[in-house]
């Protein structure tokens, strides 16, 4: 098949490690791993990659196998769920480190979660006894493997070396959105390319195939066309869970949360904490809610730093700790921050409708809001509101997503203006960019309320327009 027809997330898969969007610690784990084998058979003969879907698990495998020699041999779990089927696809490769064209053979199962069930512990087992006995290197691949989650991998994980591949950070996404839009020559400016980036929720390959649904076709990518995506799968399930979590009785309630997530803790913690002012509207509760939230933050870095049983305190206090924090709330908190949104955009109340539903607010002006639409939009959007098109309003749901990406996207402009005009004083001060920023730039902008002293410093500094504006606003 032509380059041109195949799908983007395969046309565009690294082919090199340099290409593998950010996980260098994980990959450069595998690596060293692999290359052990090179002195004989290691103690460990097998490593278990977890991590959410397009994180780049199985692609490093490949770009690895081809760098390092090795002759893969890939099987898709799910595929082959019973050890009678096991034993007859691998037979005796896995005790027969090199193949008859004598490269060094490799053993890769993907989509491990597929293997599940009572009927299929025989598939589970045969992994098992395989790595036991292997010569050649076995690596496994799910999506997670934590014992809360998943009890079928017990067997596995006590035999497996864990690597963690992390969600890809929005920037290392969008950079690859942006080599590909270089490519392909699509018109897409980096705004609509962050929103992807950010609606992707670290999975790169959603991306890719995000960019080409709205691109290919038309050649152009704009910020509309990835607010009509909609949110991912996985994310349906987590406002009735962080519901769950705030209205538990017992700290067992609350806990059975963490093992039903469809996201990692860190983003958990952070839907918490996005929704907390909104459910627990009383002070006392707020502060106390805080504060459970902030030892979570303490053991988790704890956690990470001395023993991981320290988690299940974490654990603790983000949940149970967050739930029995809600004493004297109404639940009002929605309705509070959006009328104080309103009046902080300079209208009376009475320039909207508004209507609580099952899921949340609906938001709507009695008027046509000609060019004032776009800062009441941005407005109430940081509040997690979608535009209901067709619908003249806006809908706020009761529990949002967390906002501070979409707030990183907003003052893209702001940010990289800052990024240019300290660079420029840098150089003339003969200081780091970071001294600019926090010591320089807060004078120059005093400066600029003065025109002699405006026009000077624009000169000196070699400013664009764009820059000077800035500066000014």
């Amino acid at each position: 098949m032509s380059a041109d027809r195949l799908p983007w997330a395969v046309r565009f898969r690294p082919r090199s490690t340099a290409d593998i969007a950010d996980n260098r610690e994980a990959v450069n784990e595998l690596r060293l791993w692999l290359r052990g084998w090179e002195k004989g058979v290691p103690k460990e003969r097998a490593v278990f990659l977890h991590g959410p879907p397009g994180t780049g698990k199985t692609s490093s495998v490949h770009v690895l196998a081809e760098e390092l020699g090795f002759d893969l041999l890939e099987v898709n779990a799910s595929d082959y769920r019973t050890r009678t089927r096991m034993e007859e696809l691998i037979g005796r490769a896995a005790t027969q480190n090199i193949t008859i064209f004598g490269k060094r053979r490799l053993i890769l199962f993907d989509e491990m979660e597929g293997v599940s069930g009572h009927e299929d512990q025989g598939g589970i087992a045969a992994i098992a006894d395989i790595i036991k006995t292997t010569r050649a290197p076995v690596i496994l691949i799910a999506t997670a493997i934590a014992e809360d989650n998943d009890e079928k991998f017990r067997p596995l994980r006590d035999k497996a070396i864990a690597i963690e591949f992390k969600p890809v950070p929005t920037m290392d996404v969008v950079a690859k959105l942006e080599k590909i839009a270089r490519e392909l020559k699509l018109e897409a400016s980096p705004e609509p390319l962050e929103a992807l980036a950010i609606h992707c929720e670290g999975d790169l390959r959603s991306a890719i195939n995000d960019l080409e649904t709205i691109a290919r076709g038309k050649g152009v990518v704009t910020v509309e066309d990835v607010e009509g995506l909609g949110h991912r799968d996985r994310q349906t399930y987590t406002p009735a869970l962080v519901h769950n979590i705030f209205a538990a009785k017992t700290l067992y309630e609350a806990r059975k949360a963490i093992g039903q997530a469809y996201i990692d803790h860190e983003e958990l913690f952070d839907w918490i904490y996005e929704n907390l002012p909104l459910v627990l509207d009383d002070k006392r509760d707020l502060s106390e809610g805080l504060e459970a939230l902030s030892r979570a933050d303490i053991f988790e870095k704890r956690a990470r730093s001395s023993s991981y049983r320290l988690q299940k305190y974490m654990f603790n206090s983000m949940t149970g700790g967050v739930a029995f924090s809600r004493g004297h709330s109404e639940g009002l908190g929605l309705r509070r921050q959006v009328m104080a949104a309103i009046a902080k955009l300079g209208y009376p109340q009475s320039a909207f409708v508004t209507q609580e539903t099952a899921l949340g607010m609906l938001v709507k002006p009695i008027k046509y809001m000609g060019d004032d639409w776009r800062r009441v939009n941005e407005t109430l959007r940081g509040l997690g509101a979608t535009w209901l098109r067709g619908g003249n309003g806006w809908s706020i749901p009761y529990l949002r997503p967390p906002q501070l990406k979409w707030r990183y996207i907003r003052t893209y402009y702001s940010r990289h203006k800052l990024q240019d005009i300290a660079a420029k004083v840098a150089i003339k001060c003969h200081i780091s960019s970071k001294e600019a920023v926090s010591e320089v730039i807060p004078l120059i902008r005093l400066m600029y309320r003065d025109k002699v002293m405006a026009e000077a410093t624009t000169a000196w500094l070699g400013l664009e327009e764009d820059e000077v504006d800035w500066l000014k606003g």
